[in-house]
């Protein structure tokens, strides 16, 4: 029954966000859409709230091999956006927007916040591939996560970021570009949509949720 109530918490998340009107610049030239896919939902921690996205169960690989849930990202603030690795237009610009946000940061502890990235594309980008792609954009692994894992797992978590993605008959992948901020027990908090976009109110959330810290 549990289960049930935060799955359903979940997906209402999802409704609601969905109603928001998306601005896309993908790689592609295509609409973006997001396949669905049945949530696995259970508790990790008793901590935890019940729209924590940190509430799946699924595993994950970071850029260094090692498995891990979700849940391990608690106790920062994070910055969330999916990526993947051979994109030429859109990634590099979320990159380039995220870095920015970063350098209005710097005043804080990099114990305090990260920045996760997701790939779309799992078949390439694998555990090494991703620490490739983080050494030659000079991400720094004491702040950058990047994560891979199953397609489904991936979709999953898209689907509740609100984030559509489709690949492409030529392997590109056609995606929305959006930049999540989550609570430290993984609460989804505020939204920036669109690459090369003006910060200040993502930056602002950033700061009202190291305030509770």
């Amino acid at each position: 029954m549990k289960s049930s109530v935060l799955l359903f918490s979940l997906l209402l998340l999802v409704t609601v966000f969905s109603c928001q009107e998306q601005k896309e610049a993908s790689c592609c030239t295509k609409p973006a859409t997001a396949t669905a896919t049945k949530s696995t939902v259970k508790t990790v921690s008793g901590t935890l709230p019940d729209m924590s996205l940190y509430q799946l169960s699924s595993e994950w690989q970071n850029q260094a091999g090692i498995t891990q849930p979700l849940a391990q990202l608690k106790g920062k603030v994070q910055l969330v956006a999916m990526v993947y690795t051979h994109c030429r237009y859109a990634c590099p610009r979320i990159i380039a927007d995220l870095k920015r946000i970063e350098s209005s940061l710097d005043e804080y502890k990099r114990d305090d916040v990260g920045i996760v990235l997701i790939t779309m594309d799992p078949d390439r980008d694998t555990p090494e591939k991703l620490r490739q792609f983080a050494s030659a954009n000079r991400l720094d692994p004491s702040r950058w996560t990047l994560l891979t894992s199953s397609h489904d797992n991936i979709r999953e978590l898209a689907a509740l970021l609100n984030m559509k993605y489709k690949t492409e008959l030529d392997g590109e992948i056609s995606h929305a570009n959006i930049i999540s901020v989550l609570t430290t027990t993984g609460e989804l908090v505020h939204q920036q949509e669109g690459l090369g976009l003006d910060p200040d109110e993502t930056i602002k959330s950033i700061k009202a949720q190291l305030q509770r810290i």
